[in-house]
């Protein structure tokens, strides 16, 4: 009897050693099918996986494409961005600089005068190129629909009846121009009037680009200079003036 409860209690121990031992084994065998698991995965993410690359910005000259001649005399192309020069011909020659005065006669008259300030037109304001006539003798015009005038349709009559205004108010206009013109150091800038018909007027587009640059304070330079057409009114609303842009590349 003793020793069948002996062979029965070896019996038993026996089994749980045995059962001990394959659950070891199989716990050891998952982690080594996990590990190869998990390394395998990582190294395929590695090989396959590839670097994130950031936008190049880094221009591309593309040789086939046909490159326009620029008869200009002189011409900049310029981001105002990154404040860089992208293309430049003959950036520092002096030439006269027609209306692109007006930039700075805008200027001028938005840090000198009143928009809501009323003009009477005087007879030395009417034609003033002797060619186009924009406003009639008497006409009371506010300042801003001046400047709008002036602006969009490149009107000379506009510009000198402004800067005749600004004389009546005690401010030399030409002057003024010049005087911002050295603040903004364009060194190789002259202004003689307010709409640049004088050619003895010069500048070079290396100035006028520190010019435009300035001017881009004020927005509304260039809300106005924008508009295609529009209907400018005397203060009493009974002439109507409908101006057009000279800018062609508008639109």
């Amino acid at each position: 009897m003793q020793f069948k409860v002996y062979v029965i209690i070896v019996t038993i121990i026996v089994l749980f050693a045995l059962n001990f031992f394959l659950i070891f084994q199989n716990s050891r065998d998952n982690f080594s099918v996990k590990n190869f698991a998990d390394n395998y995965t990582n190294e395929n993410q590695q090989a396959y996986i590839l670097p994130i690359s950031g936008p190049n910005y880094i221009p591309v000259l593309d040789s086939n494409v046909f490159r326009p001649a620029v008869d200009a005399k002189s011409a900049v192309v310029y981001d105002t961005g990154s404040s860089r020069f992208l293309y430049e011909k003959n950036s520092e020659t002096k030439l006269p600089i027609a209306s692109l005065t007006k930039v700075m006669s805008a200027v001028i008259i938005l840090e000198k005068l009143n928009l809501d300030d009323i003009v009477t037109i005087s007879e030395e304001t009417i034609r003033v190129d002797g060619e186009k006539q924009d406003l009639y003798l008497g006409e009371r015009m506010s300042v801003r629909n001046l400047l709008k005038l002036m602006l969009i349709e490149s009107s000379n009559d506009a510009a000198y009846a402004l800067a005749a205004y600004a004389k009546r108010q005690g401010t030399d206009f030409v002057a003024e121009m010049n005087t911002k013109a050295k603040a903004l150091d364009m060194a190789d800038s002259n202004f003689i009037d307010p709409a640049g018909l004088s050619d003895d007027a010069y500048s070079t587009v290396q100035d006028l680009i520190k010019l435009v640059e300035y001017s881009l304070n004020y927005q509304e330079i260039w809300d106005i200079s924008s508009e295609k057409t529009a209907i400018v009114e005397s203060s009493d609303e009974r002439i109507k003036h409908t101006v057009q842009s000279t800018n062609r590349l508008l639109g």
